[in-house]
């Protein structure tokens, strides 16, 4: 009999997982955010049902305590099933909703799985993650639910190479199935017909099998397996047609501007500062935003001093109510003609190990920051028709990150929003995926600095991005040897998983013993 938590156990394919899995004979958790009882069959008691609502940020906190309280200290697997979602214009979703997806999809999942690493431990257990096969396709009109998804997958990519042997970390994809999440995210019938889709008690039949056989990663239904390797490999093809499909994002801005203006998050230092100089050389009025405004000084003081002109907005873009105080200096500004996310920090080190707080920090400024600027240039109305987005996320896409999971689930959270915007968005969207670039961001982070003369310089890499931008790319990755890095993560995702654990994680547990 194994000891089995449920999130999201009171609805959906959480209901029906738990449902099976009683038939079984295995103890269970049930985690739900309604008040007991949450559902009328007898398997929900005072001694299997935690009510922690995941959308607050205390729900690690609150399952652990009602585990201790219970007498239970150790745990044989762990579904993450709990999700929440959104239905509309990119443009529309407000930022408090946003929080609320993410927080629900992605932070939660990321405290409780940090919270719960000693249950887990003792007994060799497993870790689930409920994703989508949704991330493998531009979905604007749920693109943050889209990237939390993939940010999911990224997390657990990177953490299953740090928990090898000890703990099994996995990532399940359903399709389209018939739970009542679609009425509740507003989808009408008309929009999407539900009532096709698979049952949940079919679909949690086949997840319990994906699980049973322990494979880092499963997709379930041959149909949806097709949708997986189209929406990977024949991207070239199909988001050109969802993007003719999709309702188009537009942007009327209440004036016009004399010159064309970029606008760059991180603008002070690094590859941001270095973009900045680029697009100044090329014309445009730099826009730079920043928290450190020494640094933001000198840069404008290099830009004004080779004839271009910036001005720099300060304030920590992690923090919606500094974001709120920079928006009136913004409306000034605009409209944009370009927009970079630039803008990103790290947490390095064992995942459990590190601080939680560092590391929602870097979800904070890596992916929410991102998410909610962009919703506000279109709903203020600061873009340019065609105006371009740039978006810096990083080549752990393709070769994951062990010793910097929540660092690779932003960046892959990042990479997908990007897509989905595209699929909107009649002007432009480049990502950019770059490898190791010669900034004092990279020493900080870096467990070996012995090699960085072969780091790319930030000129190069915003020289490549400057002319992938103007050539109307969607992606670059920057450098042979990266291409050659990203094409074999493509291909040989383990092989490479196993390549990154001695090139990052080894070092790094070499430079915490020295």
């Amino acid at each position: 009999m194994a000891i089995i938590l449920i999130t999201g156990a009171t609805d959906g394919i959480g209901l029906a997982l738990a449902q099976q899995y009683t038939l079984a004979k295995h103890q269970l958790i049930l985690v739900g955010r309604r008040p007991f009882p949450p559902h009328p069959d007898p398997m929900f008691t005072p001694q299997t049902y935690c009510q922690a609502d995941l959308a607050q940020p205390d729900a690690a906190d609150t399952i652990a305590h009602w585990l201790e309280n219970q007498g239970i200290h150790t745990l044989d697997l762990l579904i993450h099933n709990a999700g929440t979602g959104y239905f509309g214009a990119l443009a529309a979703q407000p930022l408090d909703q946003i929080d609320e997806l993410l927080t629900a999809n992605l932070h939660s999942p990321i405290a409780i799985t940090h919270r719960l690493f000693p249950w887990l431990q003792k007994a060799r257990g497993q870790v689930v993650f409920v994703s989508s096969v949704a991330t493998a396709v531009p979905t604007p009109e749920y693109a943050v639910y889209g990237a939390s998804k993939l940010a999911l997958e990224g997390f657990a990519r990177s953490l299953r190479v740090e928990w090898q042997g000890q703990v099994t970390v996995q990532t399940i994809r359903p399709g389209a199935t018939r739970t009542g999440m679609h009425q509740k995210i507003g989808l009408t019938q008309a929009q999407m017909n539900w009532e096709k889709f698979a049952p949940a008690e079919k679909v949690a039949r086949q997840i319990i099998r994906a699980i049973e056989q322990k494979r880092p990663s499963a997709t379930i239904g041959l149909g949806n397996q097709l949708l997986r390797f189209v929406g990977r490999n024949g991207r070239v093809l199909l988001d050109p047609l969802l993007r003719r499909r999709a309702t188009p994002l537009t942007s009327q801005p209440t004036r016009a501007s004399a010159a064309p203006i970029c606008l760059i998050t991180g603008a002070a230092d690094g590859i941001g500062r270095a973009l900045a100089l680029r697009y100044a050389q090329a014309g445009y009025h730099i826009i730079g935003l920043d928290v450190d405004g020494t640094k933001a000084a000198h840069t404008r003081a290099e830009i004004v001093a080779q004839g271009g002109q910036a001005e720099f907005i300060l304030g920590d873009l992690s923090s919606r109510a500094e974001l709120a105080a920079m928006l009136p200096q913004l409306a000034t500004l605009g409209p944009f003609s370009c927009v970079i996310h630039n803008a990103g920090i790290s947490a390095v080190g064992r995942f459990e190990a590190l601080p939680l707080d560092r590391q929602q920090a870097v979800l904070h400024l890596n992916l929410h920051a991102p998410l909610w600027l962009t919703a506000e240039l279109f709903r203020q109305k600061w873009l340019m028709p065609d105006a371009r987005f740039i978006f810096l996320s990083s080549l752990s896409y393709f070769a994951s990150y062990p010793g910097a999971a929540v660092y690779a689930a932003s960046k892959d959270g990042l990479a997908n929003y990007a897509r989905s915007l595209q699929a909107a968005w009649r002007g432009r969207c480049l990502t950019v995926f770059p490898g190791p670039v010669r900034t004092a961001h990279a020493r900080r982070y870096s467990p070996d600095n012995s090699r960085e003369d072969g780091r790319m310089p930030p000129e190069t890499l915003a020289n490549a991005i400057f002319r992938a931008e103007q050539a109307g790319k969607s992606r670059l990755i920057p450098g042979p040897a990266n291409r050659i890095m990203g094409f074999a993560g493509h291909l040989f995702p383990g092989l490479l998983e196993m390549g990154m654990k001695k090139v990052i994680l080894e070092k790094l547990e070499e430079k915490v013993i020295a």
